[in-house]
């Protein structure tokens, strides 16, 4: 529009008074002027024009990428959410399901299952606190730091042989320390799994299997329960195994859930390191 406007004003401004008369035709030195200043005008307003355009769209840009941030981090802390309380509070309602039936012909036992509770209770309540504590965070740096991580791997365990399941592990050398992000990954997989037995498969024992492989954390969990049947609520109606694999694929690795070849039901996940961390 503004070059339209400028060719159509450059002819009019020279030539329009010598058309009616009223000064004389232009000369080669009115004309060169003239297109001379009013090319520095439209290369001005063109720069000015691009410059304007370039910031609005870097504007844009970091509106679109604060926005997709915020929303990976609610998915994020959302996933977090899910693991802690799903684990813990299956944790408990099996023990408590313990409890009642015992309470009056086995009293020991029974306490022994509200010792479980009570701990179970304890360890949602530290995770939770410390999930929440993201939330209150100000700034634009939210601590990342994971809120457990294969360290406490002895501590799950103890809290699903509570719920009266006979874990086994067998843990290989890994790289140390691992990335934050693996070693919460492999963390929430085995406690995912564990859950996922305690709650569906009716197994009596499971086996949990941690190594480094060819640049990756492998973790496989196992158990000899009823196999394909165990693993259909999770898929069917909850968030268990699609975010295990959201954890892995955000790691850059892969996650199966699957039928084992001997009976009961395997979950297998690998989560690759970077090399200079593996070397570490």
């Amino acid at each position: 529009m503004a070059v339209a406007a400028l060719l159509a004003g450059y002819p009019l401004m020279l030539w329009l008074g010598w058309i009616v008369g009223t000064r004389p035709a232009p000369g080669i030195g009115s004309i060169l002027g003239v297109a001379a200043w009013l090319f520095v005008l439209l290369a001005v307003s063109e720069i000015v024009r691009v410059r304007r355009t370039g910031a609005m769209e870097a504007w844009r840009t970091r509106e679109e990428e604060a926005r997709r941030r915020a929303s990976e981090e609610r998915l994020r802390i959302a996933q977090e959410l899910h693991d802690v309380l799903a684990h813990n509070i299956s944790l408990i309602n099996v023990q408590a399901g313990v409890a009642l039936h015992l309470m009056d012909e086995q009293p020991e036992q029974a306490r022994t299952a509200l010792t479980a509770i009570r701990e179970a209770s304890k360890d949602a309540l530290g995770e939770l606190r410390s999930v929440l504590e993201i939330l209150r965070q100000s700034g634009e740096a939210p601590p990342r730091s994971p809120t457990a991580g294969l360290d406490d791997l002895l501590r799950l365990v103890a809290g699903a042989e509570a719920a009266g399941l006979d874990v086994r592990t067998d843990v290989r050398p890994l790289p140390r320390p691992l990335p934050p992000g693996v070693d919460l990954a492999a963390y929430r997989i085995v406690q995912e799994a564990l859950t996922n037995v305690t709650r569906h498969a009716r197994a009596r024992s499971a086996t949990v299997r941690i190594a480094y492989d060819e640049g990756a954390v492998v973790v496989e969990v196992v158990d000899d329960g009823v196999g394909s049947a165990g693993v259909t609520p999770s898929i069917g109606g909850g968030n268990g195994i699609p975010g295990m694999r959201e954890r892995a694929a955000a790691l850059g690795g892969d996650l199966s859930a699957e039928p084992a070849p001997g009976g009961g039901f395997l979950v297998r996940a690998t989560l690759p390191v970077p090399a200079n961390q593996a070397n570490s």
